[in-house]
């Protein structure tokens, strides 16, 4: 079936792709995986870093030491891949059966009208002729009844229309909804990459269209791995959670936040230059740095959660790419110079920096 869409895997470049097929088909000759098409797309996605909770449902099925595996992998292959396309075919498919019944329910009001139309046009020429009148009084009746029942039949279709025209519009909700939730991460409530990636085309489009300024943003949860290692995994992802949380509530207007992958949160600025951006990415470091993580219902505080950010503005005629790609260096030199600051992308510095 041809659904339009979009690439996930566009924007890989050939060496980029060379070399996570090198490390997939390692992961799954490790495990004695057959690399079939599907078992592979996993495995590449897993060396991407592409979805966390992927990696790790994906890492725990390769260490379980299942009897099914294949089927345990084609199970997940259908979790993360699928579910989306599976319930949009659905509802496809009860759209088609509403479309099937009003083109017939339709088809058989035309009939009736064209018949209607043929006795009117009879009852007409008898009218102008010099038939008995008898005969007259007798198709005068029948048109009478004929109208009647034309009448009802109509009111019957439009009593069907309207019945369509509200499951249309549930169907139309349905749709929105799982559009909707293709585009959330499932563990923050944020936007996820898939829908990070189709805003900042749009936002890159209309800036350059209106000659407007933008900003990314992209942040980084500081040593989340110590986190895991010191208190689990479910700690981790409160951690995420509570760092989405406070990101979300201080962005605001047509500001745009997602999980970018892992512990990396993407925000995009739009009408936003450098200076401001700056601005925004210090006060929602300090907002996050100035909270301290306890247990619910317990004493035990797990410290302060920090963030790094590297800042970046768009350039005329700059990719979606290159500016991710400049925020992401600006990323990298405030983690060396210590973390918990923010840095913007400067040239001469970064280049200093290799």
């Amino acid at each position: 079936m041809g659904h339009n869409k979009q690439n996930p895997y566009s924007e890989d470049s050939y060496d980029k792709a060379a070399a996570n097929l090198r490390l997939a088909l390692s992961v799954l000759a490790e495990h004695q995986v057959p690399g079939s098409p599907l078992n592979y797309r996993l495995a590449y996605d897993l060396i991407d870093g592409r979805s966390r909770a992927l990696n790790s449902e994906f890492k725990a099925l390769l260490a379980s030491g299942s009897d099914n595996l294949n089927e345990d992998l084609w199970n997940l292959y259908r979790k993360f891949y699928t579910q989306d396309e599976e319930a949009l075919d659905l509802i496809r498919s009860e759209l088609k059966g509403i479309v099937s019944g009003v083109v017939s329910s339709c088809s058989t009001s035309s009939g009736d009208l064209l018949e209607y139309s043929q006795r009117l046009n009879r009852l007409a020429d008898l009218l102008n002729s010099d038939a008995a009148s008898e005969l007259t009084l007798t198709a005068v009746d029948a048109a009478i009844q004929d109208t009647r029942e034309v009448a009802q039949s109509q009111q019957l279709l439009g009593a069907q229309l309207s019945d369509v025209l509200k499951e249309v519009r549930e169907i139309r909700k349905a749709i929105n909804e799982v559009r909707e939730e293709s585009h959330v991460d499932p563990l923050t409530g944020v936007s996820n990459r898939r829908a990070f990636d189709l805003t900042l085309e749009s936002l890159i489009d209309a800036a350059t269209e209106q000659g407007e300024p933008l900003s990314l943003l992209l942040c980084d949860i500081d040593c989340f791995k110590q986190f895991n290692d010191d208190y689990g995994h479910l700690v981790g992802d409160k951690v995420l959670q509570f760092v989405a949380k406070q990101l979300k509530r201080s962005i605001k207007g047509r500001d745009f936040i997602c999980r970018f992958g892992g512990e990396e949160f993407a925000i995009i600025l739009p009408q936003t230059e450098i200076k401001s951006a700056l601005i925004v990415a210090n006060q929602l470091r300090q907002c996050v740095a100035k909270n301290r993580l306890k247990r619910a219902n317990s004493e035990e505080v797990y410290g302060h959660v920090t963030l790094s950010f590297g800042v970046a503005e768009l350039r005329p005629d700059e990719t979606r790419n290159d500016l991710i790609d400049r925020a992401d260096r600006a990323l990298y030199l405030a983690k060396n110079k210590g973390r918990n600051r923010v840095e913007a992308f400067v040239e001469t510095e970064l280049t200093e920096q290799r």
